[in-house]
Parts: C-alpha cells; sequence; structure tokens
C-alpha cells in the first residue's frame, strides 16, 4: 500500500517544482516579465506574483529596469541576481586537475590547474586541490557571496545515489571511492557529481550551445571516449547509468577486448591510446601527428582509418539519437579539427537525405575548461530543479 504524501510535504514539492519552470523560463529569456511568465507557464497570476517574491527575497532573482510594453506602459522584468552567489567546479581528470569559482552564468572569477601524474591515491590528490578550494570559499566570504555548491567532474562509471566511484578505466585507487561524502566532510559544501562527459553535455546545455536547442549529443575524444545525451532539454542517465557510453558502440567485429567486457569499441580505435597503438611507433599524440605532417605512410595509413572509423561512429551515433546538434571535445580534439569538414561531409553522405542539411557538427564551447564548467553547470542544474532545497542549505558566507 502507498502511504500518502503529507500536505505541507505535498505542498512544498509543488511550490518547488513552480519555482523551477519559473525559473527556467527566466534563464532561456534572460528577462522577462510576470506577465509573460503567466502565458508561458500556464501558471496563475497569483502564483507567478508569490512565487518570484518569494525568488526575489531568496536573492535568487531580482527586478530589473523597466522595459516600454506594446500599449506604451512600462513593466518591470526579472532577470537572475548574478551577484548573489557563486559556484565552485572540480574537474579531476587522470593527469590533471582544476578549479574554478565562478558566478551563476559560469563566468570564471578565480581559476587553479595542477598536474597529478604518477599520483593514484586519491586523499593525496584532494590535498593538492584543498588549498585551492578554501582560498576561493574565503574570497567568496570575504565578498559576502555564498558558495551554493560544489560540483565535481570525473572519469565514471559511479553511483551516484551512494556518491561513489565505482571501477573508472585507467583511474588506480579510485575504484569504489566515497567522492562526494570525501568531499562534504572536507570543505563543508553541498558536492555534486558527475561522469565527465556528461557534465560536459551540461556546460553546452546551459551554457554553451544547448541553450537554444533541446536535443544534444556531446562527445569527449581524449585518453578515452565518452558522451552525454540531452534529450528534451534533460541530461539522460539510464536504467544503470550508462546512457550515452559512445565509445563503446562496436566498429571492429571481433577487434580489441575493451576495458569494458566488449570487443572492438570505437575506444580501443579512437582514442588516444587506441591511435597510438594502432600506429605503435611513437609514444605521444603529438609524435603521431608530427608524422602525419612529415608524410609518414604508416602514421597517414592511422590517421586515414581513424577518420572513417570516427565518420561511421557519428553517422551511427546521429541515426541512433537524432540530436539537433553534435558537440565534440576532449584533449583529441584540436588535432581532429582541421579534418572535420571532411568528417561532416562523409557523414551527411550515409544519413537520411532529407536531414542532411540539419546535421550539425560543431566544436565545444570551453576548450580544456570544459569539463570543469560542466561541474558548476552540475550545480546549477540543482538550483534550478531544486531552489528551495538547494537554497535553504547554504550557508552564510564567512571568512
Amino acid at each position: 500500500m502507498t502511504m500518502p504524501i503529507e500536505k505541507p510535504v505535498y505542498l512544498q514539492k509543488v511550490k518547488q517544482d513552480n519555482m523551477s519552470v519559473l525559473l527556467q523560463q527566466i534563464w532561456k529569456h534572460e528577462a522577462i516579465s510576470r506577465v509573460e511568465l503567466v502565458e508561458l507557464t500556464k501558471l496563475t497570476s497569483g502564483t507567478v506574483t508569490n512565487l518570484t517574491q518569494d525568488l526575489i527575497q531568496l536573492g535568487l532573482i531580482q527586478e530589473s529596469e523597466t522595459s516600454s510594453g506594446s500599449v506604451g506602459r512600462k513593466r518591470v522584468m526579472l532577470k537572475y541576481n548574478l551577484e548573489r552567489f557563486l559556484i565552485i567546479g572540480l574537474d579531476i581528470s587522470r593527469t590533471s586537475y582544476e578549479v574554478i569559482l565562478t558566478d551563476l552564468t559560469g563566468r570564471i572569477v578565480k581559476s587553479a590547474e595542477g598536474n597529478t601524474v604518477g599520483i593514484h591515491q586519491p586523499e593525496q590528490i584532494l590535498d593538492l586541490i584543498e588549498s585551492h578550494i578554501r582560498s576561493m570559499n574565503h574570497y567568496a566570504a570575504s565578498r559576502g557571496t555564498p558558495v551554493i555548491g560544489l560540483g565535481v567532474s570525473i572519469p565514471g562509471p559511479m553511483d551516484r545515489k551512494a556518491g561513489q566511484l565505482l571501477s573508472p578505466v585507467n583511474f588506480p585507487g579510485w575504484e569504489n571511492f566515497p567522492i562526494v561524502s570525501t568531499l562534504e566532510s572536507r570543505f563543508g559544501l553541498h558536492v555534486f557529481v558527475e561522469d565527465d562527459a556528461r557534465a560536459s553535455a551540461l556546460a553546452e546545455r546551459w551554457y554553451g550551445l544547448g541553450r537554444s536547442v533541446q536535443d544534444l549529443l556531446f562527445i569527449t575524444m581524449g585518453m578515452g571516449i565518452g558522451g552525454g545525451v540531452i534529450t528534451r532539454g534533460e541530461l539522460v542517465e539510464g536504467a544503470n547509468g550508462l546512457y550515452g557510453q559512445v565509445g563503446h558502440i562496436t566498429l571492429v567485429p571481433d577487434g580489441q577486448l575493451c576495458a569494458c567486457g566488449n570487443r572492438g569499441c570505437w575506444e580501443t580505435v579512437g582514442s588516444i591510446p587506441g591511435i597510438l597503438n594502432r600506429w605503435s611507433a611513437g609514444h605521444s599524440i603529438d609524435e603521431f601527428f608530427h608524422a602525419v605532417r612529415q608524410g609518414d605512410p604508416t602514421a597517414q595509413q592511422c590517421l586515414t582509418q581513424t577518420l572513417r572509423d570516427m565518420e561511421s561512429a557519428l553517422t551511427t551515433l546521429f541515426n541512433t539519437y537524432d540530436p539537433e546538434i553534435i558537440v565534440i571535445g576532449g584533449r583529441l580534439y584540436p588535432y581532429l579539427a582541421m579534418y572535420m569538414n571532411e568528417i561532416r561531409a562523409g557523414v551527411k553522405e550515409r544519413i537520411y537525405s532529407f536531414v542532411r542539411n540539419r546535421l550539425t557538427i560543431e566544436p565545444a564551447t570551453f576548450g580544456s575548461s570544459q569539463n570543469a564548467i560542466g561541474a558548476v553547470a552540475l550545480v546549477f542544474e540543482h538550483l534550478l530543479m531544486a531552489p528551495l532545497q538547494i537554497l535553504t542549505a547554504v550557508k552564510p558566507a564567512q571568512e
């Protein structure tokens, strides 16, 4: 038998859900009137008035300068109060870390980064990061601006409910590490964690190319190949949190065994290790592309096959997810950028004719900081979806 939800709890949930609807519309339009919010959300004018007043008191939105309406009367516009709160984003990769402090728009206020090559103990890496986060907290406190949360982008897979990593590939020492509880204990902040590729998709959804679309596929290419899928404006996880594992589609039947258990995954041939394994005449991706530029036939043949594989993968993924836009980033992408016109043309020839002119493949918006901005976007999304829950947990800024 299902237990009924207590009325105050239910009403609070309805209030938060309605606030979320309003906040998403304000974000989409940047500045909007209460009358327009009533028209777009179908909420009553009384509900819109009461909830926007609550959001103003919380400090999340503010009334902007008046704007002339169509009948000559002036109306008050609502927009985000960008000076009121800050967010910390942390990206931990297999070889480095980046920490950023941003406002609600993802604008970077402070940043720090470091190398973690050869360090395989999570606590040692967090020791390196700790001073940067404490410094950013101190800076926020000196301004009287609370930090509403710490977002973390890190290689998966992970158990989001438990707040711990599972068995990330080529990431020794992090298996079953309780990342959320550890960081919350260290810093006293509300912590959110997401797979790095999916975090990057959120960076585009809220701050980049995805602001104006509802269906987006993000692909990151580097030491591995990962993906994040935005459908109807929402990040899709799937039953086991594996939705968008684009690096593990099969391109080479009976090919090399992948760490995921499959054979011939795109990641085994199209990632940096995959390319170097196929070439086997050098030790770095810089050496490989230098050999390509020097006309080395083995390197050029390897590149040709890499581009063919990428074309096949993108064709399959376009047909699978039907996105409005495919965004590609990661450490490998800058090396491949000069070949993207060729890739686009090849994919266009292999998809349905009626959608060929709609195919859009673009580079990631935030370059090397994509994952860190994604960590910020993760916190921002939670703020939009559960504003009361997030803001009531925020501690006053104190030095």
